[in-house]
Order: C-alpha cells, then structure tokens, then sequence
C-alpha cells in the first residue's frame, strides 16, 4: 500500500495541519514547513443549517444517567449540561479499512449554538465502525455517525456537575511516540495477534509527557487492548513541553492506539503518514529526469521506498520500479523524498518509527505551448 476524564474541555489548542494528507499525492505537498513551538486556538465550528439530518450509517447516545457523567462531563457543553437540554448532531466522517474515523465535519447539529457539534467531534477516536467493504476488501468511505446528548435526568450530580475548564490539543505533532518494537511487546497475550484498538484521555505534563490517562474506547472489549494501550499512552507518548508550560488549566489530549495483526507488525509498512513536511512543487520541475527529455517523454511516476527515522525524516531511500521505468523518475523520487518528515503517530492511529513507506511521486514536464 502507498502512502498517501473528568474535564470538560472549554478551549482547544490546534497545531499545524499536516503538509500533506494521506489521500494526497507527495509531489501536489505545499511547501516544507516546520511546526511552530507554540499552538493557536480551534476556530468555532461552523454548522451548515441542514433542515433534517442526513440517514445515519450508525448512531451513539451519550449522557442520560448519573452513573454516565465521567464520559459526560468529560464532553458535555457546559451551558447545556447546566440548564439540562439535550442536543442531536451528525457528523460525516471519513472512515478508513480498519473502521477508524481519521477526519469528520459538522453535518448537523440541533440546536445550534449551544456546543454540540463541537463537543460530537472530540468523540471522533471512540468511533470504531465496521469499515466500507469494495470488491477487494475494506476501503476508505464516509459515514454518517448520528450522536444523541441527551440530558441527565436524575441524580443530584445531574443539578451540580463538577465541571472542570480545560485545554485540549488538537491533531498533537509527537516529539516521542511507541515504535513497532514497543506495540510488538505491549500487544496483550490473550489477543493472539489479532487487530485491536483503544482511545485514551491524558493529561499533558509540564515535561510533554503523560499522565492521568483514562480508557475512553476498547475494542474488542476483555482482550487486554485497554490495559496496554494506558501503558502506552504514559510511558511512550511525548509533546513539546511549551504547549503546557503556561497554561493555567490542564492540558488534555487524546490518544488514539491501533493494535495491527501480527502479520501487519511484521511487514511494518506506513500506510497513512501525516506529513509535517512535505515536497516543495518549486523543487520538482528542477528534478525532471534528463533520461526523459532526452527520449521526449513530458510526464511520469517514480517511486521511492524509504525508512522512517526516530524523528520522522525519511533515510535510506531506494529508488523502486517507475513508470515508464528506466528513464529516472523513481531516482528523482528518491531526491525529493530525501526532504520529507512525517508525524510520529500515524493517520491510521499506528507507529511510523522503523517502518518502510513508499513515496510515489509525479512529474510533468511543462512545453513551451503550456
């Protein structure tokens, strides 16, 4: 495959998006930027005003009883949680062949302004949805994930929640996360090498470590995947610690872990990196391969298969077959992957660290009629 809680959070922290999504090409990449020391605050969410919402492909409840108020308050707009009304959002969200919701919007949300939609986006890593089956197997597909808040009805903490202000971070650029090896050991014996997943909640220290984690999804459930992934999240997982050294509330951030199978372990491919830098489009026209001028060829794909290193920069690039091979797109790929650095923590909620991914990359000669 090629690459392409406790708190109620009132504020988020956003660092850079990725240079480059999975879906995107390497060579269409805007150029290499590296991620500021210091975050900006999330933009609201806008909401389209959809009359009624969309058909649902699966729906989640959240809130209700007294016993469900961790998980509530922990995401409950806080006005709404106090005056007890309940609210209704659909979000669209695109999820991968493992059934993991890599990105979602706002499609609906009623009634508006009150917080909902937002607070239906932070449960994006509890999604684990049977994935879109095509003719070969699961492929990425969108889905509509309809989300009920509906209020709590009984209990004096329902009249009195103990709601907290937090900071959470948004799409978090790693400076430490688990490698291969580091899955390979925490995997839990009773799972036998099968898939699993688990999302946690931390609390950021002043170091960029973790601490205070709680389980927010387990699947499947008894097999252990909740166990190790809160290991994980305290002991292997690391942001820069500017992004909690002036804060006055406690930072959170979430911390999605995909177990792959044995077999996925083995092969260590990266399938869905998240570029923090990516190909410069004014370096490739410079790297069209003279073999192709020469033989009167204006466009072609090279691939390059490389490694990743300890801090997301790619090594060891080797150029694979092209097309047309042998005419130096694949050597041209390798050039320009030489100055590619990815997240540490993949899109798919996997290591990058020591795995392989290949960088396809194409190049258009420009004529003198374009």
């Amino acid at each position: 495959m090629f690459a392409r809680a406790l708190i109620l959070a009132a504020a988020a922290l956003a660092l850079p998006a990725a240079a480059q999504s999975p879906a995107q090409s390497p060579a269409q990449s805007p150029t290499p930027a590296s991620p500021p020391p210091t975050a900006s605050t999330v933009s609201p969410v806008t909401v389209s005003p959809l009359v009624k919402p969309p058909a649902a492909d699966a729906k989640v409840n959240v809130g209700g009883e007294a016993e469900d108020l961790d998980l509530t308050v922990t995401i409950w707009p806080q006005g709404a949680f106090k005056t007890l009304k309940s609210g209704h959002v659909t979000l669209r969200c695109q999820i991968d062949v493992h059934g993991l919701a890599e990105s979602c919007d706002v499609a609906y949300e009623s009634p508006q302004g009150l917080g909902f939609g937002r607070a239906a986006l932070k449960m994006r890593h509890t999604f684990k949805l049977p994935p879109t089956l095509g003719p070969d197997g699961p492929v990425s597909a969108p889905k509509n994930v309809q989300i009920t808040f509906k209020a709590c009805n009984s209990g004096d903490d329902c009249d009195n929640p103990d709601l907290h202000l937090a900071t959470e971070i948004t799409d978090p650029v790693w400076t430490k996360a688990p490698t291969f090896d580091d899955l390979a050991a925490a995997a839990p014996a009773k799972a036998d090498g099968t898939e699993g997943y688990a999302a946690t909640r931390c609390r950021v220290r002043r170091d960029g470590g973790m601490e205070g984690c709680q389980l927010l999804k387990e699947d499947p459930d008894g097999m252990g995947f909740g166990v190790a992934a809160l290991r994980l999240a305290e002991s292997k997982f690391r942001v820069d610690p500017q992004l909690a050294a002036h804060q006055a509330n406690p930072v959170l951030v979430d911390i999605p872990i995909r177990f792959p199978s044995r077999q996925e372990l083995a092969q260590r491919t990266v399938a869905a990196p998240i570029w923090l830098a990516g190909v410069d489009p004014a370096t490739a026209p410079h790297l069209f391969p003279p073999e192709a001028v020469a033989g009167g060829v204006t466009s072609g794909r090279g691939v390059a298969r490389c490694t990743v290193g300890a801090d997301g920069v790619l090594a060891d690039c080797a150029p694979e077959k092209g097309d047309p091979d042998g005419l130096g797109f694949s050597e041209a790929a390798v050039r320009l992957a030489t100055g590619m650095k990815m997240n540490l923590w993949s899109a798919d909620d996997a290591p990058v660290e020591g795995g392989v991914v290949h960088i396809p990359v194409r190049l258009n000669l420009k004529t003198s009629g374009d």
